[in-house]
Parts: structure tokens; C-alpha cells; sequence
């Protein structure tokens, strides 16, 4: 059809949306929720911290410092109590502890202190406690070459320290051998159970024969578990050896444990 004269010409303009990048995506949105919770997570923190009372706040910041003041570092897994220094400004009386709560303090400090005086024994030991009583775990780098449950020489500082504590305080024990999964006793032993029940039975008569009477045997155990309680699962040599581990738990009289 012919165009009329006089007809206004009729423009037509077509805007093309170019949409936004593929890399911007919804990406914001993850990262702003991350932002929110974050947020919601300090604020409860703040809120927990100031709910606290000063004499629990004190307890709170020693457990983050050495004897000398400087930050200690908390391994997994163990309990800050055994970690709170002797020199610290609360005493026992002042922390409104039960007997039994009190008890197992004064055991973790004296583990702390006997655990501080090597630096090879530091790197190859931990502490724990749960409602019974204090666990220390000693590696057999220290204690034992593998498949033999001969104590080391430098075995005796350990052990005169866990004799002192036994001295020191009124506090059962429980020693725990524990082997790897490829250990065999080099023929001394029929299997890895007597390998281990030996080897806490060799820490036992070290105590005892240290105590000179003065520690009753009834205070005191020998278990063996060979490897059926691995520390960490088995992957290569180094968790192998972190299987390998004496473990010395003190806990009160009236508790029955193993």
C-alpha cells in the first residue's frame, strides 16, 4: 500500500536488554547470608559473654594463658580445666567446686605441671578429664619401642611424677596399654593383648616399686586393650604410632572404672 503524503513517518526503537553477566549470577545472596549468620553468631557470643558473671569471666580468660601469662594452645579434645595454671588469682576454695570437682583440679594441675617440665613429653601427651576423673595420654615414644613392653629410660621422669600425684593426692589409677594393629611382641607375647596388659603392668611395678609401701596396690590397675580402641583410624605409620599409647587415669575411690 502506497504511503499517503503528509503521513508522519513512525519510528520504531527496539532496546535490547543485555541481561547481566553469567558470573554475577545469585552469588551475592550466599555471600550476604554468610555475612547475616556470621553477624547473628558474634552478637550471641557478646550476649553469652556479657550474661557471664566476673568471677566466671576470670576462670574464662586464665584457661588462655600459661603460667607466664603468655597463650597457651588447647589440643582437641581436652578439657580447659587441665589447663588452668596453679599460679592463677581464683584458688580452688574461691571457684564454688564440689569435693569430687576440686579433686580432679588439683590432679589436672599436677599432670599440667609434670607434662610442662619436657618438651618431648609435651609433644607426645595430652589431658582430659570427663565426670569421673582425669585421663593423661602418654605416646610410646616415649614409654616403649614398638613390640616391646621394656620401659625406656626416659620413661622413669614420667613415671615419678604419676608417683608423686598418686602421693600427693587421694586419687585412684588406671593404667591402659594400648598397641597398634600391627604389633605382634616379637614372639614374647601370644598376641597384642599381652603385649599390652605387659606394658601397663611394667608402668604398675615401676609405681609401686617407687612408692616404697607408701601406695597401696589396691589404688592402682593394669588393663590391657591391645588395638581395640585406636586414638585416631588407621591410615599410615603416623597414626599407627598415635595408636601406641599408655593412658593414666586418675579418678576417685568410689568410682569403678576400667
Amino acid at each position: 500500500m502506497a504511503k499517503s503524503k503528509g503521513s508522519p513517518n513512525i519510528i520504531i526503537i527496539k532496546k535490547v536488554d543485555g541481561g547481566h553477566a553469567a558470573h554475577h549470577g545469585g552469588s551475592w545472596k550466599v555471600a550476604y547470608a554468610d555475612f547475616v549468620t556470621a553477624m547473628m553468631a558474634f552478637f550471641l557470643l557478646m550476649w553469652l559473654i556479657a550474661a557471664l558473671k566476673p568471677q566466671q569471666k576470670e576462670s574464662l580468660a586464665i584457661v588462655f594463658k600459661d603460667i607466664k601469662g603468655n597463650p597457651t594452645e588447647i589440643k582437641q579434645g581436652v578439657s580447659p580445666m587441665s589447663f588452668i595454671p596453679k599460679d592463677a588469682k581464683i584458688g580452688v576454695a574461691e571457684m564454688n567446686l564440689s569435693e569430687k570437682d576440686k579433686l580432679k583440679y588439683e590432679v589436672a594441675l599436677l599432670v599440667k605441671e609434670l607434662l610442662a617440665k619436657d618438651k618431648d613429653l609435651q609433644s607426645n601427651s595430652g589431658i582430659s578429664s570427663d565426670n569421673a576423673g582425669v585421663l593423661m595420654q602418654v605416646s610410646n615414644a616415649v614409654m616403649f619401642a614398638p613390640n616391646s613392653a621394656v620401659l625406656k629410660p626416659e620413661a622413669a621422669m614420667l613415671l615419678n611424677g604419676v608417683t608423686d600425684i598418686l602421693l600427693a593426692q587421694k586419687v585412684d589409677l588406671v593404667i591402659r596399654g594400648h598397641t597398634d594393629d600391627t604389633e605382634t611382641g616379637n614372639g614374647l607375647y601370644p598376641s597384642k593383648w599381652e603385649l599390652s596388659a605387659a606394658r601397663a603392668a611394667a608402668c604398675l611395678r615401676y609405681i609401686l616399686g617407687k612408692g616404697n609401701g607408701a601406695i597401696a596396690a589396691t589404688r592402682m590397675r593394669a588393663a590391657g586393650y591391645a588395638d581395640s580402641r585406636p586414638q585416631v583410624p588407621v591410615f599410615d605409620d603416623t597414626s599407627r604410632a598415635a595408636n601406641r599409647r599408655v593412658e593414666f587415669y586418675y579418678h576417685s575411690p568410689e568410682t569403678e572404672t576400667w
